[in-house]
Order: structure tokens, then sequence, then C-alpha cells
């Protein structure tokens, strides 16, 4: 996936190069393919790190994507079995353990908040002729830190039966809640752009 994305992005301005003359139109071309590369490469990037940390599952490939982002939802349980372990088993303390927690979710919600800001980015450029790429990849970014927080939540759920000094951690858990609703209100507006281009074309 890694490899066809970069790949895309070399194709994005290849064709800038070529179908740009104008020095003008050469360089609002660039500079909104590379918004848009920026925003797809963070994405890729975000889902990379939750998936190798083991706070989501490995990814389903694109029919696994396509039947979420078509079904509106969610209904894979993710593998997050290894992660979990580590709030069953007596190796750690439950204070590091919450440690280990808030550190984690801090992590995604930061994560989350620097692909929103390339979203953001596009968003801003009235000029940019946003992608049904730069949507998806978005959603799906948008899609793990929701799978993220719910392997967090059933860590903080395990984590009660060991200790009830759970503030800082419940604290941190609904500040990444607050940035993944935030997210999926960036989302939509990114799926408006989409669709009011694709109908002010037709």
């Amino acid at each position: 996936m890694r490899s066809v994305i970069i790949s895309a992005s070399f194709l994005l301005f290849g064709g800038c190069a070529t179908v740009s003359m104008v020095s003008g139109e050469a360089t609002v071309e660039t500079s909104l393919n590379a918004n848009q590369t920026a925003l797809r490469l963070a994405s890729d990037e975000f889902c990379d790190q939750l998936e190798n940390e083991g706070w989501v599952n490995t990814s389903g490939g694109l029919a696994g994507l396509a039947s979420i982002l078509m079904n509106g939802r969610d209904s894979g349980k993710p593998d997050t079995s290894a992660y979990l372990a580590q709030f069953e088993a007596d190796e750690m303390t439950a204070s590091d353990l919450s440690t280990l927690l808030v550190e984690d979710a801090e992590q995604v919600r930061i994560g989350l908040s620097a692909v929103t800001g390339e979203a953001n980015t596009v968003l801003a450029d009235t000029d940019a002729k946003t992608e049904r790429g730069d949507v998806t990849s978005y959603e799906r970014a948008l899609v793990k830190a929701q799978r993220a927080r719910r392997t967090f939540l059933e860590a903080r759920d395990t984590l009660a039966g060991r200790t009830s000094n759970l503030t800082t951690v419940d604290t941190t858990l609904d500040a990444l809640a607050t940035e993944i609703d935030a997210a999926r209100r960036v989302a939509d507006d990114l799926a408006a752009r989409y669709a009011s281009i694709g109908e002010s074309a037709v």
C-alpha cells in the first residue's frame, strides 16, 4: 500500500510538469498536489504507526476499507491481544501500566491531530481539486484512531481491576475522543468538498 501511494505521488508531480506550461499555473498545480500528497502520506504513516504498535489490527486491504466506507461503520474487532495481554499480566505494576496507557493514547491523539492539520490545509485551499484518494486516506486514519481508542478502553477496563486511580487515564482518553470527534467533522467537510466538485463537473 505504501509503495502504491508513493508511486501515485510521483505520477501526480510528473503530471504537473507536463500539463502546466504557464509558470503561474505550474506553481499552483504543484502546490495543490503537494498538499494532497502530504495528506495521503501523513494518513498512511499514522495508520502504519498504529498497526506497528499493536494498537489496531493490521490492514484488511482495499476490500476491507471499501466495506468500512460504504457501510459507514467498522464492524471488525481489532486483533490487539498482544497489547492487551500486558494489562492482564503481572510483569508491570498498575502505575506503570497507567503511564503506558496514557502515553500511548496521547501519541494517537497527537498523531491524529497532525493528520487533521493536513486535511485542513487541503480544505483551506479554495483552488484545490480534492480527490477521492484524499477523502479515503483521511477516513482510513479516522477509522484506525477509533479502533485504537477502543483498544485503550478495553485496556482501561482491565486495569480498573488492579487500581482505582484512573483519573489521568480517563482524562487522556476523553481528550482522544474529542480529537476523534473533531476529525469526524473534518472528514465530513472533506467528503462534502469532494462531492461538490463532482457535481460541478457534471
